[in-house]
């Protein structure tokens, strides 16, 4: 089979946003693997990983928004089983501890004294790196309103009849002879982008490798993609297929892709910062703004569409800045952790968790 990536997570314009809810609500089977060595935390989900995959099995990778080098768990569709990073930010066992079928605790192998000799650079680290990333996410929320006067003078240009008339004819391409005889409409829902200290960072390529038919939606700020996927999602739920969802790494609250398994379909908002182009037989091209916009509008607001963009490029650049710093923090953080681990404790620790998890 293959691996597959995602994120579970995501530095967005309205904080720190997880979706762990739904990896607990579709998997029978929920191991946390919490403490501070995030980097052996990351070897020991490979691991698990790759035992996994000599089993010809379907893996999904979560990346960590904040270094997508890192990983936050990993899931096993076709075993019901996950394994998730149990660290406080996601909340996930403070909220679903009754459904973890365990917990393991890296931070059980570490030297307590030494931790303690550097109790105060450990606090300010920590601190350090929350204010960071509160910072990255205020420039973000910055970024987004200017998006938002955007997207407002691109909706004066909108024809809403033609964008309900693009989404009639599609939901009749896709559903007209839908037969279904039991199938769960199950909505899962993981983000396939993030913002990171790399800038924009997407796995649709990798998440949509197995879809015949991918239809890439184009067009401007406020041309309805989002909306467009919505209703399909919806028709989808009716007639009772699952369906994928995929928030917006930027906006949580606006859908950026959604895939319909039984159907290989997926839809795609193909536009910045994720472009997505034509480059498979079965990829089709819908451009709301040529199907449902007045095109003057660009020639109207020329100079104010240039003024926010550079505007909005800036605080996304100072947002990715931040979050770089953040991580630099981290990895003086991880050091110090490292330099406290107990080998011999560690060790066997790590053998007990991958022998309960592959058993």
């Amino acid at each position: 089979m293959s691996i597959k990536h995602f994120f579970l997570d995501g530095n967005t314009s309205k904080g720190y946003v997880t979706l762990v809810k739904n990896i607990v609500k579709t998997i029978n089977k929920v191991y946390t693997l919490k403490g501070s060595l995030g980097n052996e935390k990351n070897k020991i989900f490979k691991r698990i990983s790759g035992n996994f995959e000599q089993q010809d099995l379907e893996i999904y990778w979560l990346h960590n928004p904040s270094d997508e080098n890192m990983l936050d768990g990993i899931v096993i569709p076709d075993k019901g089983i996950a394994v998730i990073d149990g660290s406080a930010r996601n909340g996930i066992e403070a909220k679903y501890s009754n459904f973890i079928e365990r917990i393991f605790d890296l931070d059980e192998a570490l030297d307590k004294t030494q931790l303690v000799i550097n109790k105060n650079s450990i606090i300010q680290m920590q601190e350090e790196i929350e204010q960071l990333h509160e910072g990255a996410y205020a420039k973000f929320a910055k970024g987004k309103e200017i998006h938002e006067q955007k997207e407002e003078l691109y909706i004066s240009a909108m024809d809403f009849d033609k964008a309900n008339k693009v989404t009639a004819k599609l939901a009749a391409n896709l559903f007209h002879d839908v037969i279904v005889a039991k199938e769960n409409p199950i909505v899962e829902q993981l983000f396939f982008g993030a913002a990171t200290p790399n800038g924009a960072v997407n796995y649709i390529d990798s998440i949509t490798s197995d879809i015949k038919k991918r239809y890439i939606i184009k067009g401007r700020s406020g041309s309805g993609k989002s909306t467009v996927m919505r209703k399909i999602a919806k028709y989808a739920e009716n007639v009772g297929l699952a369906v994928q969802q995929f928030p917006c790494g930027l906006d949580p609250n606006s859908l950026d892709m959604i895939i319909i398994p039984s159907l290989s379909v997926a839809i795609i908002d193909g536009t910045a910062p994720h472009v997505i182009d034509p480059t498979r037989p079965g990829d089709e091209v819908i451009d709301m703004f040529e199907l449902c916009m007045d095109q003057s509008i660009e020639t109207k607001y020329d100079q104010r569409f240039e003024d926010l963009h550079v505007a909005y490029k800036q605080e996304m650049k100072e947002g990715t800045r931040l979050l770089q710093e953040a991580k630099q923090v981290r990895e003086s953080l991880e050091q110090i952790y490292q330099e406290a681990v107990d080998s011999t404790i560690f060790t066997e620790k790590i053998n007990e968790i991958i022998a309960d998890i592959t058993a």
